[in-house]
């Protein structure tokens, strides 16, 4: 009965919506673009205006004002400017609805959450779809990894901040789209950037940029080094926690049959320790932070090798059609001792997508259309043996898993009457998933050899009104459909081969309700309101037999409620700039037992129930400085709740100078404090980590400088 409820809830707010922006009945209706326009040109020409920003996340480009769904960018040098872009934390940072946990632990990456999905990830990425230049990031079975990623070279990011699976099939609790900054002008541009930091953080990035006949091309190569911060209780005054990692990175765009011709392509080679998480005993050790004797006596780290590539070509058909084809592959090897076990997995991926869109003119603006299909195979050869002092021993798994998927969907962006504007989505998913057990079980009393057929059929709406001549109300309904990857199914307690016949998709329907306003001629303002009932939630946790391994289970249901609040205003001339961004994020169970417990009521964990951040930026022509601050409230660590990580309070301190002219180069030197105060905190947590090892620490104040030279 709740989520119908629900459902009726969120159509009456749409509803009224539409009724707020109607007015009398027969009143003139006008555009929200051209409401928009007039209002700026009621504003005095002395002061900074916010600019709108167009994004293209939705399929079809508009802006974030007149956007039926929450949506952000952020874009330029506030990107990089006074940033290491070791961690993706700093391009994230101020993305309302947008978690990140940095565990500073390049072996598991960065977790990422948005409005809670996600946070179920104990490596890489769950329940978030990602794409990096129209190509996907995430796999055919959810799972996202972004080692390939060139933060360097990122010139833009655009977020979906709630289920689009309509819009993009599997595991869209949120969408991520990053995209490279544009090829230079002129026929050759190069970069060189250097930074430095505590802990010896090292990058180096060269960069060469052009265009040369119409061709644009951008092409980068980096190292980054970290010798991390956990101290090593065998080895006194050395750490454990390093990593190397070396990219290459290659964007070429070309115009052809009157359309964009973009191919890309990327290597990474990644060698990281893998400190892991540690109990509170270990976290309150007066040589805090220090790494847990499991990951020290297994010699956890991970080997990375990774090639991609993609094309995509965009462009205009004849009658009026325009098309979008993309097609992507690649290749993944990775050798990951754990505690208790040694995995190395062989990854093969490749994935086409297909898209006609249509615009026409009506009296109301302009209706497009879009409908397309997607096609992406994934398989994984795995090979795991018990962990041997950080070497293969016995071989218990080898086996070949098999994801197929396929994808349907059509999209509608729709003119009404008074400016109002719609967005309606259906969507059709299959995902098979396949498991070939190599090991002769016989007498065991199990075949490791199974199948598992997922589908989904995934509508969403969308509706924008205009209220006055600045003033957005937008709200929308969406649904949830997330499959277990091939990882978590293969994970069983009982050690069994194959897949895990128990656990299922994670679905559900999400609804929001939000206002975005500009507040006079420099400010703006935008909050958001969301419920998102589930149904078979997927939780990580873990065993005390198989210790550093993570299994997977369904909770029976869940609710996310939560708001999101977004304020930015600018002072005249740009000189000042000010943001602030909170999110209430209230995850909880609603029926779960465990162990004959009922837990309903309890936070799901993992998530922080309330994340601000503040930044004050001051910026001249000559150089910048900014002042950022970050407050996260205590994160739940068990199903139980009954151990978390305390609440914090960051400040990082940034500045640098700008276009600085030296012997025909442009140099643009900084630096920056981070963790100002020397807070001593959790950074992430291992959910439900066995041994109550749930405390990732985050360390103290660090120093970092760089400079930039561009010729």
């Amino acid at each position: 009965m709740g989520r119908p409820r629900f459902s009726r809830l969120v159509g009456v707010a749409l509803v009224s919506c539409c009724v707020l922006a109607s007015g009398p009945s027969g009143a003139e209706g006008s555009t929200a673009d051209r409401l928009l326009a007039q209002a700026d040109t009621l504003l005095d020409s002395d002061t900074i205006v916010l600019p709108r920003i167009e994004i293209t996340v939705l399929r079809s480009t508009t802006s974030t004002e007149t956007a039926p769904l929450a949506v952000a960018a952020l874009e330029g040098e506030r990107m990089r400017e006074g940033r290491s872009g070791v961690f993706i934390e700093e391009a994230l940072q101020g993305l309302p609805g947008v978690q990140v946990q940095n565990r500073f632990n390049p072996a598991v990456g960065e977790r990422i959450a948005i409005r809670g999905f996600g946070a179920r990830a104990q490596f890489g990425m769950r329940g978030i779809r990602v794409v990096v230049d129209g190509i996907p990031a995430s796999m055919p079975d959810g799972q996202a990894n972004l080692e390939h990623l060139d933060l360097g070279s990122i010139g833009r990011v655009e977020v979906i901040r709630g289920p689009a699976s309509a819009l993009f099939g599997n595991a869209s609790g949120g969408v991520l789209s990053f995209q490279s900054r544009p090829p230079a002008p002129g026929a050759f541009e190069g970069e060189v950037e250097q930074a430095l930091g505590s802990h010896g953080l090292t990058r180096t990035q060269a960069t060469a940029s052009g265009t040369l006949d119409g061709t644009g091309y951008l092409l980068t190569a980096s190292r980054v080094g970290w010798d991390g911060f956990r101290s090593n209780p065998e080895a006194e005054g050395q750490t454990y926690g390093s990593a190397e990692r070396l990219g290459l990175n290659a964007r070429v765009t070309r115009t052809l049959l009157g359309g964009e011709l973009s191919m890309v392509a990327n290597a990474v080679d990644l060698d990281a320790e893998n400190p892991g998480s540690v109990d509170e005993a270990r976290l309150a050790e007066p040589d805090r932070p220090v790494v847990a004797f499991p990951y020290l006596a297994h010699r956890t780290r991970k080997e990375l090798g990774q090639v991609q590539g993609g094309i995509r070509w965009d462009g205009p058909l004849s009658g009026g059609l325009r098309a979008d084809v993309a097609a992507f592959g690649i290749r993944r090897n990775v050798v990951n001792p754990i505690p208790f076990n040694y995995i190395d997995l062989e990854r093969g991926a490749a994935g086409v997508r297909s898209q006609l869109s249509s615009m026409r003119g009506t009296a109301w603006g302009d209706l497009q259309w879009h409908v397309g299909v997607e096609y992406e195979r994934q398989e994984d050869d795995r090979t795991e043996y018990s962990n041997q002092m950080g070497e293969p021993g016995d071989l218990h798994t080898s086996q070949l898993e098999t994801v197929r998927t396929a994808g349907l969907f059509f999209q509608a962006d729709l003119p009404l009457p008074r400016g109002i504007r719609a967005l309606a989505g259906l969507r059709y998913d299959h995902v098979d998933l396949r498991a070939d057990d190599r090991i002769d079980r016989t007498g065991e009393g199990f075949s490791g050899t199974g199948q598992r057929t997922m589908d989904q059929l995934s509508p969403s709406i969308g509706l924008n009104v205009p209220v006055g001549l600045s003033t957005n109300l937008f709200g929308s309904v969406g649904s949830v459909f997330t499959t277990p990857s091939t990882t978590e199914l293969k994970n069983r307690p009982d050690q069994a081969g194959g897949f895990n016949p128990q656990l299922e998709p994670q679905r559900g329907v999400s609804g929001e309700v939000g206002v975005r306003t500009r507040l006079g001629t420099g400010a703006g303002m935008e909050i958001t309101t969301y419920r998102t009932e589930l149904r078979d939630e997927l939780i990580p946790f873990e065993i005390e037999e198989v210790e550093g391994q993570v299994f997977y289970r369904n909770v029976g249901e869940s609710r996310h409620t939560g708001l999101e609040a977004t304020f930015t205003a600018a002072s005249a001339g740009g000189l000042v700039r000010g943001e602030l961004t909170y999110s209430w994020v209230n995850a909880r169970f609603v029926n779960f037992e465990l162990e004959g417990e009922e837990l309903g009521g309890n936070r799901v964990p993992g998530v922080a129930p309330h994340r601000a951040q503040a930044a004050l930026r001051l910026s001249p022509e000559a150089y910048f400085g900014a002042l950022g601050a970050q407050y996260v409230h205590a994160v739940p660590a068990n199903d139980r709740n009954s151990a978390s990580a305390p609440s914090y309070l960051l400040l990082d301190l940034r500045a640098g100078l700008r276009d600085r002219h030296l012997a025909g180069a442009t140099f643009s030197p900084w630096a920056a404090v981070t963790n100002l105060l020397d807070r001593d905190y959790t950074a992430s947590i291992a959910v439900n980590a066995a041994g109550a090892r749930y405390y990732e620490p985050g360390p103290g104040r660090s120093f970092q400088a760089g400079i930039r030279a561009t010729f």
